[in-house]
């Protein structure tokens, strides 16, 4: 009896967790659907401003002022509300985006983007870095964080034809995600979905001569602790392994949002990691690599903290 009373629970649980899944897809399919209609500028406007109005009101929002608190103690309440808003701000024109993805870039290879104004500005340098990539004949690594627009860099790489797998996290939703995926997909390319085959296939992308795209500022229970904004974060090393094991090129780069849905896209030079590269310790050498690429990315989230993920608990 109290077997049959489990698998009957297990199996409403299910049904029930199916239900939810439909529903929070229908939602986001009709709002992205409402966002195309809209156009890439009112819908991104329309995501900043709900966000940024309810967002600081939702419980989550506390993990942001905590963590801003303890990061920059001086910093006073007024200007910690502003961070937290443009947060929110930047996360909500982050999604409604999603819609115009494939076209935020132009579609035409030769329209200029050094000029300012642009929807998508991009330096002579960081343009010459793009081609040198797709055309030096080696594999590489390109990193990023949880800024801006990170979607934006997947659909540049696309935009320069450079051939470039995007390491991702899929959604608790198997539903939402096939729907995020259709678009992710259309707009970058090769996605490599987070697991315990991710490291493989990534290495496999390596291995082909390929590039892969990651995003390195997330917590990460089992990786090392490293210096970040002050305080040791964990931190995974698999981008360490994989530059090491392929000795390839590594650079850093985000799209940072200037007002509304415009961005520029900064791109650091390659990494010098010859001497990590050489190193007989292998977790030393990796903990030296992540050390350099979170640093980086603190420089990043210091220029432009309203528009960093800081709702995500990075120490624990």
């Amino acid at each position: 009896m109290r077997s049959w009373w489990l698998k009957t629970k297990l199996r409403l649980y299910r049904a029930l967790l199916r239900v939810q899944w439909g529903i929070e897809a229908a939602a986001i399919f009709l709002v992205l659907g409402l966002c195309k209609l809209l156009g890439p500028d009112r819908a991104s406007a329309l995501g900043g401003f709900v966000a940024s109005r309810l967002g600081p009101r939702i419980g989550v929002s506390r993990t942001a002022r905590r963590q801003l608190e303890t990061v920059f103690p001086g910093l006073g309440e007024a200007e910690r509300e502003r961070i937290v808003r443009g947060v929110w701000d930047n996360l909500g024109r982050y999604f409604t985006e999603y819609a115009h993805l494939r076209t935020l870039w132009p579609q035409d290879f030769d329209v200029d983007l050094t000029r300012p104004g642009a929807r998508v500005e991009v330096a002579p340098e960081v343009v010459e870095r793009f081609l040198k990539i797709r055309d030096d004949g080696l594999p590489a690594i390109i990193f990023t964080g949880h800024l801006g627009n990170w979607e934006v860099l997947g659909a540049g790489a696309a935009h320069y034809d450079l051939r470039m797998a995007a390491m991702f996290r899929a959604p608790n939703n198997p539903i939402a995600e096939k729907v995020l995926l259709n678009i992710r997909g259309a707009a970058m390319g090769k996605l490599i979905p987070t697991g315990f085959q991710a490291a493989l296939l990534a290495a496999r992308e390596l291995e082909a001569g390929g590039h892969l795209g990651m995003l390195v500022d997330q917590h990460f229970s089992r990786g090392v602790a490293i210096p970040f904004l002050g305080r040791e974060a964990r931190t995974s090393t698999t981008l360490a392994k994989l530059a090491r094991k392929f000795k390839c090129p590594v650079y850093g780069a985000w799209a940072e949002r200037l007002d509304g849905c415009r961005f520029r896209i900064h791109m650091t030079e390659e990494f010098d990691f010859a001497e990590e590269y050489e190193m007989a310790d292998a977790k030393a050498a990796e903990t030296a690599i992540m050390a350099r690429v979170t640093a980086e990315i603190e420089t990043w989230v210091r220029a432009r903290p309203d528009q960093w993920n800081w709702l995500h608990r990075r120490w624990r």
